[in-house]
């Protein structure tokens, strides 16, 4: 009898420690990693307005669009191309991405958190076609990512910088080198074909600027080719 109930006990004793092993790998090892594909909803806001600086002769040295757009999860980003007559009579084309995260510290006071995302590259596609590319330069501090072009190709160049106004299209940021996402930057709704108007005479201006200048050896001066934006 003794021996029958030692062997009992035996018994129940190894299942207990192999409850225990049991509980004990499940929460050493259990934790899984996968991924899946979602399409989580946010409210986007769009801002979209033309880029027109002037310096104090009222003529124009930039000319071009400029996008800002963000959710409710807080994160911000803002691009622009534009055309740029540089100090050496130059003119150039720049494409410059920057994005931030935004968090509400004080939601009394409405103090905000605010800190620089960067990026590593970005390209802009419409209709399934790279239209935009830029990436981010390793020598600089700056966070964001941009390019700049010397071909002066008026047409296709202005006709990119109506397109980034008008909307209806993806703009694609890589925050860790490989890995993208994208953002739908939506038709603007508020577009019509008058106010191109606008850019194209800044556009023709900076082009009479630029032949002027090229004939007289008289260029811009440097203070005003920095300021952008």
């Amino acid at each position: 009898m003794a021996e029958i109930t030692k062997r009992i006990l035996l018994f129940l004793i190894s299942i207990v420690l192999i409850i225990l092993y049991l509980v004990s790998a499940t929460t050493s090892y259990a934790e899984i990693t996968y991924e899946y594909e979602t399409t989580e909803k946010h409210i986007r806001f769009y801002t979209v307005k033309w880029i027109v600086e002037k310096d104090k002769t009222d003529m124009p040295y930039v000319c071009g669009t400029k996008v800002s757009t963000f959710d409710m999860s807080g994160r911000k980003i803002v691009f622009e191309y534009y055309y740029l007559l540089k100090e050496n009579n130059a003119i150039v084309t720049r494409f410059d991405v920057s994005a931030i995260q935004m968090s509400v510290m004080d939601p009394d006071s409405h103090e905000l958190d605010v800190y620089d995302i960067k990026l590593y590259g970005s390209i802009i596609t419409k209709d399934d076609k790279e239209i935009l590319a830029g990436i981010r330069n390793t020598q600089s501090s700056y966070k964001g990512v941009g390019a700049e072009f010397y071909e002066l190709d008026r047409e296709g160049n202005t006709n990119i910088i109506k397109t980034l106004y008008k909307g209806r299209y993806e703009i694609e940021l890589y925050t860790i080198p490989g890995v993208s996402f994208k953002v739908p930057i939506r038709v603007n709704l508020q577009y019509r074909k008058e106010q191109e108007y606008k850019i194209d005479d800044c556009i023709a201006q900076l082009i009479v600027r630029h032949k002027k200048e090229k004939e007289s050896g008289v260029y811009i001066s440097e203070d005003f080719a920095h300021r952008v934006g």
